[in-house]
């Protein structure tokens, strides 16, 4: 009986510290569970900012359209402005640009220069900016559009393109438009008066304006910025050719250009 009461409470006594370690390791395990649900959360919101930088990286993607598969187009020059002589140049580069656009900003900054150079300066095409502002990068894309039909309109076409080349130049891009103060220092720096300016910018006549851009692109195939119907200039002010979509190298564009010179 005793041989029988000792092997009896040490097996108590083994369940016992078996029932402690259990109770223990349940602790730890829950423990581990509670700081690691604090370290999700804690890493959760240090990822919280990121969310921005996925924004725009969607943006982005939105902005740089798919190359369509048939690229042939034909649109009007409307009344927008020009760089270049239409009695002379036997081909037109329309494009179709937003200056909140950050690939547009990059067109501008490294191949619309050369552009000017090699074709415009030299007499055998011309180029004609069109608005088309997106909506997820208003209301500066729109307000800046704007601004610059009505910096045209006071002093002409060779005002407004210098107007455009500045506002891309200083845009924060991707609709943070430009800073405080600054849009009326451009408008100045170009020779137009601020007031003027700004009273014109804000006309239904200018939204219009704005507005009919879109729908003639959209028509001609449009779909992000920046893109480009680069053809024939006919006698009645339409182009026909071809589409070249996003901020392509200027090689591309000159093997279009070249093949409608031929």
């Amino acid at each position: 009986m005793e041989g029988n009461t000792e092997n009896s409470t040490v097996s108590q006594e083994k369940e016992e510290t078996f029932g402690k370690d259990a109770l223990l390791v349940a602790g730890a395990v829950l423990l581990t569970g509670l700081i690691i649900a604090g370290s999700i959360v804690s890493v959760t919101q240090k990822l919280a900012p990121t969310t921005t930088v996925q924004s725009a990286a969607k943006d982005a993607a939105l902005q740089a359209p798919t190359v369509p598969t048939d690229t042939t187009a034909v649109i009007s020059l409307d009344d927008d402005p020009i760089l270049g002589d239409k009695n002379k140049a036997k081909i037109a580069i329309v494009e179709f640009s937003d200056y909140e656009c950050p690939f547009c900003k990059q067109f501008h900054a490294n191949t619309f220069d050369t552009l000017v150079k090699d074709f415009v300066d030299t007499g055998k095409a011309l180029i004609s900016f069109r608005d088309f502002p997106l909506s997820f990068h208003d209301p500066n894309a729109t307000m800046e559009a704007a601004t610059a039909e009505c910096v045209r309109k006071e002093k002409g076409d060779k005002a407004y393109f210098a107007f455009g080349k500045l506002l891309y130049q200083n845009t924060q891009a991707n609709g943070k438009g430009l800073v405080e103060g600054k849009l009326n220092q451009l408008i100045g720096q170009v020779g137009a008066n601020v007031k003027t300016v700004t009273a014109c910018a804000a006309t239904d006549a200018v939204k219009q304006e704005i507005a009919k851009d879109i729908a003639d692109g959209g028509k001609a195939g449009v779909t992000g910025t920046p893109s480009f119907v680069i053809g024939v200039l006919n006698a009645d002010g339409t182009v026909t050719g071809e589409r070249i979509v996003g901020a392509a190298p200027i090689d591309n564009f000159k093997t279009v250009i070249d093949k409608y010179l031929k």
